[in-house]
């Protein structure tokens, strides 16, 4: 692997991650749906395609999935919708596409929705109340069925909330392990405590690319799955 054309790549698309992050929606403007639809992308994410996962949660959104949550055949409502085929494009190709996990995606929305219903939370609340950006992302692990580290990092990203907590994508970590020789366990990553160990190795990556932790992961990980994607690595 060309290591030196791929960090090129890296600092070059960082320029163009700093001019998109400024354009992202402050979650403090957005509703308690349209922070449930960015959790349903990151919560699908985990368990297929991100391309896929984004279909997933568009069509359980423009169902009324998120808004009319009270009624006894919740579950079984999203699991219809994730088995109808989504039509996806992907790489330049539309395909159609069914989900993969229906049924344990559908139970894990539906138990996040009614639990955090049922105890007078919602995720604006939530937000509102934590501290600091780690502790919003210690407070949806607890409280976001199918949410690990990795997965709330993503959301805190996407709504605005924040910039400074890494993704750490499979993507990202292939970069590590081929650059840096980091090769973390997944099962260490799935704790928060081994999660921020890593993510304290590639705070130091990004210190070296000389821009944001946020800006830095998201180019990396564009330009790692164009590079395995077309097989140049």
């Amino acid at each position: 692997m060309n290591m030196v054309a791929v960090d090129k790549t890296i600092r070059a698309l960082c320029a163009e991650v700093s001019g998109s992050a400024r354009r992202v929606r402050d979650w403090n403007l957005r509703t308690e749906e349209e922070l449930l639809h960015e959790a349903c992308v990151c919560m699908f994410s985990s368990q297929m395609v991100f391309e896929v996962a984004e279909a997933a949660a568009g069509r359980i959104k423009d169902r009324g999935l998120l808004r009319a949550t009270r009624a006894n055949d919740y579950e079984q409502r999203l699991a219809l919708a994730l088995y109808e085929p989504l039509t996806v494009e992907r790489a330049g190709k539309i395909r159609q596409v069914r989900p993969r996990f229906r049924n344990r995606l559908a139970s894990l929305l539906a138990t996040t929705v009614n639990t955090m219903r049922e105890q007078g939370q919602s995720l604006r609340g939530l937000l509102f109340s934590a501290g600091s950006a780690r502790e919003a992302r210690e407070l949806l692990v607890k409280q976001v069925w199918g949410f690990g580290p990795k997965q709330a990092s993503l959301f805190l990203r996407r709504v605005g909330y924040c910039a400074e907590l890494a993704v750490l994508d499979t993507h990202i970590l292939d970069y590590l392990r081929v650059a840096r020789g980091i090769d973390p366990k997944p099962s260490a990553l799935s704790r928060l405590s081994g999660y921020e160990r890593i993510e304290a190795e590639f705070q130091r990556v990004a210190e070296e690319f000389g821009h944001p932790v946020g800006c830095v992961d998201l180019a990396m990980w564009v330009t790692m799955r164009v590079a395995k994607r077309e097989a140049i690595w």
